[in-house]
């Protein structure tokens, strides 16, 4: 995972978000990227060779189950996922949230859950008038994302159903379906007292 870098998240980021794919002149934009066309291509080229992409008819990359299983693992917890998103560069809770297409409150959770275990430390940082709360891993969260093994996950199966608790109690409840891009369904919000029967 520390082979990538940020311009391979956002790639892989965007080829996710895609249902037709992308090349490199759709996303090459000053503000986003400081590479030019050719070093964008080449890195496109790379994650090809990675099988984190491949090429259709069209010839625009489009994410693979090897590129998904980068970031968005349906196995991994939210909790290891962060980690190797902040391994990349720090981010705040937004952006992690935005990444990982998951609710904030979920992600904000598992940050601060991150935090008090050592893994991650917060700082805050003042953008356009704003105040974001911005995470950047430790080493311990290095340490703790290559310990993390397979034999850590979930065994996760079409049809399984899961909660993910909002700070206010309630929950919302997912079941994991068949499809590559978005593996999660919202089937409804739980009230607080129907949270624990789905622990």
């Amino acid at each position: 995972m520390s082979d990538f870098d940020y311009i391979d998240l956002e790639i892989l980021y965007r080829a996710k978000k895609s249902k037709n794919g992308i090349s490199p002149e759709n996303i090459s934009q000053p503000d986003v990227f400081t590479p030019g066309i050719w070093e964008l291509a080449e890195k496109f080229i790379t994650l090809q060779e990675k099988k984190f992409l491949s090429k259709n008819e069209e010839g625009l990359f489009k994410i693979t189950k090897a590129g998904i299983s980068t970031f968005w693992h349906i196995e991994s917890p939210l909790w290891m996922n962060l980690l190797k998103l902040l391994r990349i560069k720090p981010l705040s809770d937004k952006e992690c949230a935005m990444y990982l297409e998951e609710p904030i409150p979920a992600v904000q959770q598992a940050l601060e859950m991150m935090k008090e275990k050592g893994y991650v430390m917060m700082s805050q940082l003042r953008k356009d008038k704003k105040l974001l709360k911005m995470f950047e891993i430790l080493p311990e969260g290095v340490e703790r994302l290559k310990t993390a093994g397979k034999y850590n996950l979930l065994v996760i199966k079409l049809g399984d159903k899961l909660v993910v608790e909002l700070e206010n109690g309630e929950g919302i409840l997912y079941e994991i379906i068949d499809d590559l891009v978005n593996p999660l369904r919202v089937i409804k919000t739980l009230p607080k007292e129907q949270v624990n029967e789905y622990k």
